[in-house]
């Protein structure tokens, strides 16, 4: 290109403006290289947080991870403890399990009835427990088979020897084969299930598990019949003249008997045990969860399946155990109470000839004696 250009001479002018875009380019870079970080913190901010809002931070992230805890905790036990439709609960630990009952002798006066054979249990005995009097009887001291109200024993003698209701029980085929022979009612535990104390009491009442009775047994006294002795041993300390035990169960022995009089002895003292009654009173419940049962097992009570929606209208049947062998016929130990008067009742019947019989005529034995 030409440095002239109209005649005029331009090469001064380029050399100028050279050295001026020289000088500003030297003044830029020193500027730039001085404060590098003012031209980068217009991008980048730092957040600077207040302590006092970091602590509140934290706070708040441990409550809700507490409270997290406590409601998956809450569901957990829901799950496993929850009884569907109970009549009561019993606490799965920390339970005082002795029994203060005083010593019950019912009584014969001149206003007992004796009742005919229109009844049709072979023994029967009606108890006011508030006056210890016999209202009525029939043949009420004669020796009968008890069948499985036999664990309304096995149920008292247990849980006045269980000391951790949380200590745990492993099932076994040494105990579920013999009883699949035999034909006995179960729970329906399983060989390898571990069963807390308190799931293999409602086991042994509520469904008359005999797994869960026999189970109980091993694991109290070391073998059945050791926890027998014990069962008998308890029976003479409550006076009783006319029964022995051989099982726990109330399968059939010849030489396992009682009398509706002294099943009604038994059932009292059980009643009297603060345990003992919320079990004998529930309906269902749920056992805890185990490998074997993942949402556990309802158990339903025998009494209480057959006698809803036809209990009598004057009383309330409150607790109780049935049993059945052939040998025995239908046996119910039950207790209650009047609706208005709130007085509390025993009726016991054993060797009734089938199953409605024996559940109709309990419900009629209310309805006419209980006052």
């Amino acid at each position: 290109m030409s440095d002239s250009f109209n005649n005029k001479d331009y090469n001064e002018y380029f050399r100028s403006l050279e050295n001026r875009l020289q000088s500003e380019s030297q003044r830029s870079k020193v500027q730039s290289s001085s404060k590098p970080v003012r031209r980068r913190s217009k991008r980048y901010r730092v957040i600077r947080i207040k302590p006092r809002a970091v602590v509140a931070l934290i706070i708040v992230l441990v409550a809700v991870v507490l409270i997290a805890l406590l409601i998956t905790k809450f569901a957990a036990n829901k799950n496993s403890v929850s009884a569907k439709n109970t009549k009561s609960d019993i606490p799965r630990q920390d339970i005082v399990s002795k029994n203060e009952a005083v010593a019950f002798k019912p009584r014969i006066t001149d206003s007992t009835l004796t009742l005919g054979d229109d009844k049709d249990a072979k023994g029967i005995i009606i108890i006011d427990t508030e006056s210890g009097d016999i209202v009525a009887e029939k043949n009420y001291k004669t020796r009968l088979y008890p069948s499985s109200t036999t664990k309304v024993m096995t149920l008292l003698v247990a849980v006045e020897n269980i000391k951790d209701y949380n200590d745990t029980f492993t099932m076994s085929l040494d105990i579920t084969d013999p009883l699949f022979v035999e034909g006995a009612s179960v729970a329906g535990f399983l060989s390898g299930e571990k069963i807390t104390m308190t799931d293999m009491l409602y086991g042994t009442i509520l469904p008359s598990g005999a797994d869960a009775a026999v189970g109980l047994a091993v694991k109290l006294s070391g073998s059945e019949s050791e926890f027998v002795k014990l069962m008998n041993k308890k029976a003479a300390e409550l006076g009783l003249k006319n029964t022995h035990f051989t099982n726990v169960s109330g399968l059939y022995n010849e030489n396992h008997y009682t009398t509706a009089y002294d099943m009604a002895i038994i059932l009292h003292a059980a009643m009297q045990n603060e345990i003992c009654r919320k079990i004998l009173t529930t309906y269902q419940y749920t056992t805890s969860v185990t490998k074997q049962h993942p949402e556990g097992i309802l158990l339903s009570s025998t009494l209480f399946s057959h006698m809803y929606g036809t209990e009598p209208e004057t009383a309330t049947i409150e607790g109780g155990k049935t049993g059945f062998v052939n040998e025995s016929g239908y046996c119910i130990a039950s207790f209650g109470s009047n609706n208005t008067t709130k007085n509390e009742y025993i009726v016991v019947t054993l060797g009734s000839s089938s199953r409605w019989p024996a559940f109709y005529g309990q419900i009629e034995l209310y309805k006419e004696f209980v006052k």
